[in-house]
């Protein structure tokens, strides 16, 4: 009789386990869990309209996908649409009309007509746009950076460059170069932020400009920066350019002259030659969209302009800039990034 109790007793004390197991509240250390099998369910595709390689501005986009894929636990797929913009349109609506992605990446300027007119057929489906504004479309969020200010530090200090006698192989003269993948607006915003910083520093200071035509022939980025460098008296060029541009950084160095790399850290590929680089931070800027994007804040039909004050932009200043920079011209960098970030150097834009 006494077995059968005991046995009895036991069964109900388990029976008590059990449902308190199944019903018991979910406590916060649970819901971070949940959160983060939401974020791994989420799928992010990524479009480039060129390739990979570049060591700049597609790099960089890369470089920010791959750290949110691993900072968020999203998944993560990039398609590189190639050099011919006829396949773009058809490149990313294959992504679009698959319906697999939660939000796809896509950059540049030269992807606005296309990311519009795939949003409005496609309204479900959301896109992150970077380096180009697109408001009122209520499926698309896009950020751009204000490359004039990040330029405007390029021009000054290519001006102090160029008007310093510590710096071996400068000439008398006050020309420096400045060298854009094609004749757009977005790059004469470059242009035009270099300028108005080369005279902030020296009114005098002459820019020789040149144009490649597109942003991958690297040979012809070479040979138009030899010709300023060799016939034209110049002592450091401006490459913006894309992959192009590796040429402009590859002339500096072959001819004992100086270079300014842009978007990603470039002063490592030719250390002494390139002495910074215009940093377009758009690796941060995607992580953090994307990490909005989780947790349910991204401001779709809405931009963002992403400047020096914002980490938008800025001036590579590493163990290179420190050990070949005259420290003169670095005292005075830090001057001119300070009055930008408070608003006493104010640059214009060239974008209408």
């Amino acid at each position: 009789m006494r077995r059968t109790l005991v046995m009895k007793l036991s069964i109900v004390v388990l029976l008590i386990v059990i449902m308190t197991a199944c019903g018991k509240t979910e406590t916060p250390a649970d819901t971070k869990q949940s959160d983060q099998k939401t974020a791994e369910a989420l799928q992010v595709a990524f479009y480039v309209n060129g390739t990979l390689g570049d060591k700049g501005f597609h790099d960089s986009a890369q470089l920010g996908i791959d750290q949110a894929a691993a900072v968020l636990g999203i998944q993560t797929k990039t398609v590189q649409g190639g050099s011919n913009p006829a396949d773009w349109g058809p490149g990313l609506e294959s992504l679009v009309s698959s319906g697999k992605y939660d939000v796809i990446v896509i950059g540049s300027s030269q992807m606005s007509d296309i990311a519009k007119d795939l949003a409005g057929r496609y309204p479900e489906q959301k896109f992150i746009v970077f380096d180009e504004g697109i408001e009122g479309v209520p499926n698309i969020y896009s950020m751009t950076y204000s490359q004039r200010e990040g330029s405007f530090l390029a021009g000054a200090f290519a001006a102090l460059v160029t008007t310093n006698t510590e710096l071996k192989g400068t000439n008398p003269d006050k020309v420096i170069g400045f060298i854009g993948g094609m004749d757009i607006p977005i790059i004469n915003d470059f242009k035009s932020g270099y300028e108005q910083g080369a005279h902030y520093i020296d009114p005098d200071v002459t820019i020789i400009s040149s144009y490649i035509g597109d942003f991958k022939n690297s040979p012809k980025g070479k040979e138009l920066a030899l010709a300023q460098y060799n016939n034209q008296q110049v002592d450091i060029i401006y490459g913006v350019a894309g992959g192009a541009g590796l040429g402009v950084l590859e002339a500096g160095q072959s001819v004992g002259k100086y270079s300014i790399g842009v978007d990603l850290n470039q002063n490592g590929l030719y250390p002494g030659s390139v002495l910074t680089s215009m940093l377009k931070n758009v690796d941060k800027s995607i992580v953090l969209a994307l990490d909005q994007f989780t947790k349910g804040g991204l401001k779709f039909g809405s931009t963002q302009i992403l400047g020096l004050k914002e980490n938008g932009v800025g001036l590579a200043m590493d163990q290179y800039y420190e050990q070949y920079v005259p420290k003169p011209i670095q005292d005075k960098m830090k001057d001119i990034q300070g009055m930008i970030s408070s608003g006493k150097i104010t640059v214009a834009s060239d974008l209408k």
